[in-house]
């Protein structure tokens, strides 16, 4: 299922619907943009509460999937903590591979909790 996950997060970063980086994320988010935030599952605890927080406060769901160097190497970038989908067809798809397959972890807007 790994693969599944990044193949789609691959699709939607060459269909222009990605945004990744601490200060893009905060601005897709902000914008109302982003349908799902991403975090490498070797993200630093800061990054996770921080966008933890700013994904539940915004309704946005939040997966733990993958490392920094994973999602960076899927986005032809340096090591990435935080990615976000800004398409609801390829958020959907991800939440879908990730809970068919192994996950570190979700985060669940409505606790706010990791599970």
């Amino acid at each position: 299922m790994a693969d599944a996950v990044l193949n789609l997060i691959g699709l939607a970063r060459k269909a222009g619907l990605v945004d990744s980086g601490d200060a893009a994320v905060r601005r897709s988010i902000g914008r109302g943009r982003a349908r799902l935030v991403i975090l490498a599952g070797d993200a630093a605890r800061g990054t996770r509460e921080v966008f933890g927080r700013l994904a539940r406060d915004a309704g946005i769901p939040l997966v733990l999937y993958g490392t920094r160097e994973s999602l960076g190497m899927i986005l032809g970038k340096p090591i990435r903590s935080v990615v976000a989908v800004a398409d609801d067809n390829f958020a959907r798809g991800i939440v879908k591979a990730i809970e068919r397959g192994e996950v570190n972890g979700k985060w669940d807007v409505g606790s706010g909790k990791w599970y």
